[in-house]
């Protein structure tokens, strides 16, 4: 996720809040009469969830339901049990692309810990039965959850932050909050306008530059801006660059000429599965994803290009710095 921030004013830390969950640093600055108190609670908010679904914290219902697979059905929380749902919604309507199955795929890469490794194809091809999103059978009467093979594995990793953000939004608007930044390791979400009454400008990092450095930047109030890109963990080996975003169908990282996407929204949990999907699906497979979550969104190509949705036109501003 590759979303920075742009602000013309200062802020005022005493209304900010930093922490480390979700595997990623995460940021939430607010105003209002008890700020304090509501940023608290956003952040107990995100613990709970984080120890609800991680894939790599034993007690987790995720880390439950993978143990147990092909074996026994298991009991989750109703966080665990509605984001499983929307998970497998967003699987059949992009034909697969978005599949939270795809953990055991990610572990054989393990991009980003693994040295320049490039897994041999007949273990690609011993993985990939196990990637099927059909395997996840939910039982929404019971909250119950189970892999139909041993061996099988989830990851909400191209879900959970998002479904997080819209939670600490949900949190700040109930306690009076109505202007935000929520940034979740680059899930962004806004509320109402910043403190100078004006829309949040909100930078698209360069996916070919150092982190910092932006190719445009757009005017947010009330949305989520959510980034997916291929710059953030990689190798390149032999001229080919390796990904960290892999496709479920293939079982390579994707090679659709595109570096990163960003889509806006009002729902992060549903840009956060969509930019996923999408970067998997490419550039012309992107209507009923888009129509899906009612987005917007914008894709930088390989070659520099930069293609976006007809409602960004007079929002983006390219930089050429």
């Amino acid at each position: 996720m590759i979303i920075i921030l742009f602000k013309k004013d200062a802020i005022n830390t005493s209304n900010e809040k930093s922490f480390y969950s979700l595997g990623t640093i995460n940021r939430i600055v607010a105003y209002g009469k008890d700020s304090e108190g509501a940023l608290y609670k956003a952040y107990k908010r995100v613990l709970e969830i984080d120890d609800r679904v991680s894939a790599f914290k034993d007690d987790s219902d995720i880390a439950k339901i993978n143990r147990c697979a092909g074996q026994e059905v298991q009991k989750v929380n109703a966080d665990t049990f509605n984001l499983l749902k929307c998970s497998l919604e967003f699987s059949s309507l992009s034909n697969g692309a978005f599949d939270i199955t795809i953990r055991p795929l990610t572990k054989l890469w393990d991009i980003g810990k693994k040295q320049n490794y490039i897994p041999p194809k007949e273990e690609i091809e011993q993985v990939l039965p196990l990637i099927n999103y059909r395997d996840l059978v939910l039982d929404e009467k019971n909250c119950t959850a189970y892999l139909n093979k041993k061996g099988q594995a989830i990851d909400l990793g191209g879900i959970a932050k998002g479904y997080a953000a819209d939670e600490v939004k949900r949190i700040l608007l109930e306690n009076k909050i109505d202007s935000a930044l929520i940034n979740l390791g680059g899930n962004i979400v806004t509320v109402g306008n910043n403190q100078g009454n004006t829309p949040w400008r909100i930078g698209i990092q360069n996916p070919l530059a150092v982190r910092g450095q932006y190719i445009g930047s757009i005017l947010s109030t009330n949305q989520t801006i959510v980034t997916s890109g291929s710059n953030e963990q990689f190798f390149i080996k032999d001229g080919i660059r390796y990904h960290h975003i892999l496709s479920p169908l293939t079982g390579y990282p994707v090679n659709k000429g595109v570096l990163s996407i960003t889509a806006i929204c009002e729902c992060s949990r549903d840009a956060d599965a969509l930019t996923t999907a999408l970067f998997v699906t490419g550039i012309d497979n992107v209507k009923s994803l888009l129509s899906k979550a009612n987005a917007q969104a914008i894709f930088i190509m390989n070659n520099g290009d930069i293609f976006m949705t007809e409602g960004l036109r007079n929002t983006f501003e390219r930089s050429f710095k």
